[in-house]
């Protein structure tokens, strides 16, 4: 996986954050709190949208939106999104538990029963959390997390998943398993994991 293992810790320390801001008991009334922790503002059943040079860039419905002031960062919670192309055309779209956006750096940590529909590569990914930089169009998951990808010749699942956009390339670090069908062949080739392959 092309994420060094550094990236990826940092990553899951903003993940671990953004479970405590959606835990049941959002303890906003310690006096120790620093007054970054305390939302600006707080939505619920809302929809967010990111307009940038007039254009549409992000559309968000979720059962609870919080954004903070101090920095860039909003967390959602039971999130369907949707993002879009400079033309305004459909990019990515899925839905998550949970998400943390950082909309400057437009950076995302989604997580719990993710699921990604990449429209303009025809592909669908599912994981339990995936990082998504969509500024620099790459896509993680955690070093020991499973994710399934889709598409119309390919159906896989495999640990380390990394994808880029510019590229149009994907890996898997290890364990993969599913079918690939070749525009050559009729017949499916099946990759078992620790990359056998059989015909």
């Amino acid at each position: 996986m092309t994420a060094s293992k550094k990236h990826l810790k940092k990553l899951l320390v903003a993940a671990a954050i953004a479970f405590s801001f959606f835990s049941c008991s959002l303890e906003y009334e310690k006096e120790e709190a620093p007054e970054s922790s305390y939302p600006e503002f707080t939505f619920t059943n809302a929809e967010f949208t990111k307009i940038e040079k007039n254009k549409k860039k992000i559309k968000m419905n979720a059962e609870k939106i919080e954004q903070y002031k101090a920095d860039s960062f909003s967390f959602a919670k039971n999130v369907e999104f949707k993002t879009f192309d400079d033309e305004g055309k459909d990019e990515t779209s899925g839905s998550c538990d949970m998400i943390s956006a950082d909309t400057v750096k437009e950076r995302y940590i989604l997580l719990g029963d993710v699921k990604m529909d990449m429209i303009s590569e025809d592909m669908k990914i599912e994981a339990d959390s995936l990082n998504f930089d969509k500024k620099n169009e790459q896509i993680t998951s955690g070093i020991d997390q499973k994710v399934t990808i889709k598409r119309n010749d390919i159906d896989m699942e495999g640990i380390g998943f990394s994808a880029s956009g510019v590229s149009k390339t994907f890996a898997f670090d290890r364990d993969v398993a599913g079918e690939i069908e070749t525009e050559n062949e009729d017949e499916k080739k099946r990759t078992e994991p620790d990359g056998d392959k059989k015909q």
